[in-house]
């Protein structure tokens, strides 16, 4: 009986643990799929049109991540209802909040490159309409200071709180390589931001670190069903 009540008690909702951790998981596969995919950054933030137009998958690589995107926003939102363990201590709300707003602003980036500036290069619009173009990548920079270090910030932290957690989700060196890989994930945007471009081929750093929110999304998912079977009459 006690054993029934510790399962039950580790989220108020564990359906929603459940779901939440299998959609984190796809998330993630898609996300890593584009970026294996995706060239290096060119030095700093704007997108070049020499890039775009020798990239012939640009367009499905930034879907793929966009489509990403926006299942890491539906997966922190089950999280986030899933609640109990999830949200302890409370800085972990803080965390899962970041990763949903943050990726609702990255998403952006990820759409605007897959389904604007792909389109913009090909039609030629650099030369016939630079400032058409320039406005386009400067709404793209925009949603990713929105977007990206909110999302680093959340996904830094959670993998933070796991090597510090008694009973944590996922094996302590498993939760160390996720704190690694986040931090590391920093690089592409301090490097392009500062002009130490050297930093940015550290943006493949986000496939170790997506894979371990996947990971921890399934062990998750594990944990919610693991409990639903105990507590089956």
């Amino acid at each position: 009986m006690k054993a029934e009540a510790m399962s039950s008690s580790q989220f108020r909702e564990p359906g929603a643990a459940r779901a939440g951790g299998y959609v984190l998981a796809l998330a993630s596969l898609l996300v890593v799929i584009g970026l294996i995919f995706h060239p290096v950054p060119a030095g700093g933030f704007e997108e070049r049109p020499s890039v775009l137009s020798q990239t012939p998958w640009w367009g499905p690589i930034h879907v793929a991540i966009a489509t990403g995107f926006v299942l890491c926003v539906l997966g922190g939102i089950l999280m986030l209802a899933a609640g109990g363990r999830l949200l302890r201590p409370w800085i972990s709300s803080l965390f899962w909040g970041a990763v949903v707003v943050g990726m609702i602003f990255f998403t952006g980036v990820a759409l605007i490159n897959g389904w604007v500036m792909h389109a913009l290069t090909a039609a030629g619009a650099p030369q016939s309409d630079p400032l058409l173009y320039f406005a386009f990548n400067r709404l793209l920079i925009g949603y990713g200071w929105l977007g990206n270090p909110l999302f680093l910030v959340g996904l830094t932290g959670l993998a933070y709180l796991e090597t510090r957690s008694p009973a944590p989700f996922v094996s302590r060196p498993v939760a160390w390589l996720g704190f690694v890989a986040s931090i590391l994930s920093w690089g592409r945007g301090i490097g392009s931001a500062t002009g130490w471009y050297f930093l940015e081929p550290l943006i493949y750093a986000n496939v170790p670190a997506f894979l371990w929110l996947g990971y921890y999304g399934l062990r998750i998912a594990n944990e919610a069903r693991r409990g639903a079977t105990v507590t089956k009459p």
